[in-house]
């Protein structure tokens, strides 16, 4: 009787962590009963907007399950991605869900948390089906568009150790722009959006095997936390660990990804 009764009050008081655990998370939210998400919209399959205005992808579907788990409304608002880490730090949000991958500086920053993996990926090259860049070491020499605050630009200087000339744009859309308009002769980009730009524009192709950089390509993506928040982490990591135990997450993954 006295096992007993010591597993019954264990039990309870692990209710009452996890109660504690969510009154804590759900008091330093942004917004009472919302998470408030950042996320860009411009780099399908992960995020972006639908025909009819609405925001959709990977990192959407993921984040609006996870909302629903922690019995919270969802709030997202689309900036530029160079304003995702800024905005997070300053307190405008609590989560960032927009194709995040998992670098070291990343991990190591003192500003915020990245969630356990949620997908793989790699950063490659998007060029014109004419181009003399058949593979992604032939970039060198050439003129190259990143988007502003994204890993790509770093990885490039590191390769190329500046012989490569780099643009930086706010979104995908209009690095894009330019490399159909001759701009630049490259995009550097994740694959998994790459391929579904390719897809979309019939003079482009997307170049395989992409960049090898240690640490840094190919990588995981994962979902960004503030630092003020550690256990909405926490609450996070959870409810991912429930939802690839049950195969919701490779359910958005043949939804999002695979049929993209």
């Amino acid at each position: 009787m006295k096992r007993i009764r010591l597993i019954a009050l264990s039990l309870a008081g692990l209710v009452v962590a996890g109660q504690a655990l969510a009154a804590d998370f759900k008091q330093a939210l942004v917004q009472e009963g919302q998470l408030t998400i950042a996320t860009t919209g411009n780099a399908p399959p992960l995020t972006l907007v639908n025909s009819d205005g609405s925001l959709g992808g990977f990192d959407v579907a993921l984040c609006e399950r996870i909302a629903q788990d922690l019995g919270l409304k969802t709030e997202f608002v689309r900036v530029d991605f160079a304003a995702t880490i800024p905005g997070l730090k300053a307190g405008r949000f609590d989560m960032i869900c927009s194709a995040v991958a998992r670098t070291p500086a990343r991990m190591a920053s003192p500003d915020l948390y990245l969630s356990e993996p949620t997908v793989e990926n790699f950063t490659t090259l998007v060029v014109p089906k004419t181009s003399d860049i058949t593979t992604v070491d032939k970039g060198r020499g050439h003129r190259i568009g990143v988007v502003r605050g994204g890993q790509e630009g770093p990885i490039l200087a590191k390769i190329f150790d500046g012989d490569v000339s780099v643009t930086t744009y706010p979104g995908i859309a209009e690095e894009m722009l330019d490399l159909k308009n001759g701009r630049i002769d490259a995009v550097s980009m994740n694959y998994l959006t790459a391929r579904f730009h390719a897809r979309d524009e019939e003079g482009m192709t997307v170049l395989e095997p992409g960049f090898v950089v240690e640490s840094t390509s190919p990588y995981t993506h994962g979902l960004v936390v503030s630092r003020n928040e550690p256990d909405l982490l926490t609450a996070v990591n959870d409810v991912l660990a429930r939802l690839k135990a049950d195969g919701t997450i490779d359910k958005l993954k043949a939804t999002w990804i695979d049929g993209k």
